[in-house]
């Protein structure tokens, strides 16, 4: 387990690093094809593929996971939809991780 140190003054803390990296991912990904800021499906599918190969390799359909979590039905997932996903994933780990102790 990871142990917690405290960040130094201007330094990012652990949590902190790993927020950034899902708001940069989620920007990297959205600026490739349609809409600046939202994930068009193509754009959804390559960021499963190239970051979420283990969470994500039971799901089905990728176009029904869009589906779901494209509220507002714009055929695009912007940023609240995509951390929507991101929380489902948070929490089946964390579930994961429970079972096993």
């Amino acid at each position: 387990m990871a142990t917690a140190e405290v960040a130094e003054p201007g330094e990012l803390t652990e949590l902190e690093e790993a927020i950034e990296r899902v708001v940069t991912v989620f920007v990297t990904f959205a600026a490739k094809e349609g809409r600046k800021g939202t994930l068009t499906a193509g754009e959804f599918k390559e960021l499963v593929r190239l970051q979420l190969p283990n969470l994500m390799k039971d799901v089905p359909s990728l176009e029904e996971k869009m589906s779901e979590l494209d509220v507002n039905n714009d055929e695009e997932l912007r940023f609240g939809e995509y951390w929507r996903l991101i929380g489902e994933l948070a929490k089946a780990m964390r579930k994961e991780k429970a079972g096993k102790k």
